[in-house]
């Protein structure tokens, strides 16, 4: 196994894996979607028999989801949030959300050492994720945000220059 850095070649490899499980569900932007998200994402780990990513991912997952919900517009019917797990047994677990504000991301400080919940969404996925990478919607209606969690200590691929895959969430990638 290598011991490199994890890249954006590596999260596109691993979403287009032939072993790799996908789950996806759309919630709307509205504030209880966050709980209902942490929810879906504890349901499909156990699912999975992956329980031990329960408290990493589903922080992640809430914290991406709720800055998605507050970019929501509440006239636009429309308006909603989707979320993505996709699952690559032995090596990571990739979460994905579509955030309809189409702004480049910027994690905000975290002035302590805890992690503190709600509203610090980059700023957790950076502390916990071994990647993430943001990239604008082929609709032009917002980004994907992504989260690589390393589920062993090593990544198990290595990186690729170039990889494609059938999600409109993962070929969207131009980070």
């Amino acid at each position: 196994m290598n011991s490199h850095q994890i890249t954006r070649g590596d999260m596109l490899e691993a979403l287009a894996s032939p072993t790799a499980l996908s789950a996806c569900m759309t919630l709307p932007g509205r504030p209880e979607s966050v709980k209902t998200a942490r929810d879906f994402v504890a349901d499909q780990l156990v699912r999975w028999g992956q329980s031990g990513l329960e408290d990493s991912a589903t922080l992640v997952c809430s914290e991406l989801v709720t800055n998605a919900v507050t970019h929501t517009t509440p006239n636009t019917p429309a308006s909603g949030c989707l979320i993505a797990l996709t699952l690559v047994p032995g090596e990571a677990l990739i979460t994905q959300v579509a955030d309809p504000d189409p702004a480049p991301p910027v994690p905000k400080v975290t002035f302590s050492g805890t992690l503190a919940e709600h509203g610090r969404g980059l700023s957790i996925a950076t502390q916990l994720a071994a990647h993430w990478s943001a990239s604008p919607r082929p609709d032009g209606k917002g980004k994907v945000i992504r989260a690589y969690l390393l589920i062993t200590g090593q990544p198990a691929c290595t990186a690729r220059a170039e990889s494609t895959h059938p999600s409109s969430l993962a070929r969207t990638d131009h980070s």
